[in-house]
């Protein structure tokens, strides 16, 4: 049996999902950072403020690579303006939890806010998504007929909840489904933890929701990615002492 890998998502009831072992994403050594510099270099007003939202460099480079900035076109100019387009709409689509209100299911929107668990008996600091240390397991990996050897290096299991984001005050909560998405800059997420949200709106029938009239029924804010772009949870990684 082979080796699979974390792009392969194991789907789980309740909003939960594992993948296979892999590693945290994060800026490989040597990676080249040619496209975002040549996306900020022109300067100006309008780009420097969409670039500003972001909160590190990895931040950027996490939107080139999962495709938010758009595919490579023939024309490296071509690319290039259309990069540049894009985040600065990214940034324009920037709201706080409480305006969501404002928009429609498959708008794309760039969410700040507060960390809470979905589950109400859950700790204060519940950690929701993490990276843990993967023991390796003979049997799972050696067959007579496919003897593979152990990874080199380290993997880890990826496990993630949906969580609620929140205002300040801890109202207005949305529920952003960690199906397809992807953790940036941090190896764990807890409660409480303040954080941006990249992803598409949407909305699901929940008794916490909202009816717009008698005969429709209640509705919940959702954030979510699309078929094609995945949902992108900004954290923070710590500082090395």
């Amino acid at each position: 049996m082979s080796l699979r890998r974390h792009v392969k998502v194991q789907p789980f009831p309740g909003g939960f999902r594992r993948l296979w072992p892999g590693t945290p994403y994060r800026l490989p050594e040597g990676r080249d950072t040619s496209l975002v510099r040549e996306v900020l270099s022109p300067g100006g007003a309008r780009l420097e403020r969409a670039a500003d939202l972001f909160g590190t460099f990895e931040h950027l480079m996490a939107l080139a690579e999962s495709g938010w900035l758009g595919p490579p076109r023939a024309s490296l100019r071509l690319s290039l303006a259309e990069s540049r387009e894009r985040l600065c709409k990214i940034a324009a689509q920037s709201k706080s939890v409480a305006s969501l209100h404002e928009c429609r299911p498959g708008d794309a929107v760039l969410v700040t806010g507060c960390v809470q668990s979905a589950q109400a008996s859950a700790p204060t600091k519940s950690v929701l998504w993490q990276w843990e240390p993967w023991l390796y397991n003979a049997e799972e990996f050696f067959a007579e007929e496919d003897p593979w050897p152990l990874p080199q290096g380290p993997r880890y299991v990826e496990t993630a909840y949906d969580f609620l984001l929140t205002d300040e005050s801890g109202a207005s909560p949305v529920r952003v489904c960690v199906e397809g998405a992807h953790l940036v800059a941090a190896a764990s997420l807890t409660a409480g933890t303040r954080i941006d949200v990249l992803g598409f709106f949407d909305q699901e029938t929940s008794n916490a929701g909202v009816r717009e009239n008698p005969r429709q029924a209640p509705m919940a804010p959702v954030l979510r990615s699309s078929s094609s772009l995945p949902l992108l949870v900004l954290g923070t990684r710590p500082r090395a002492a």
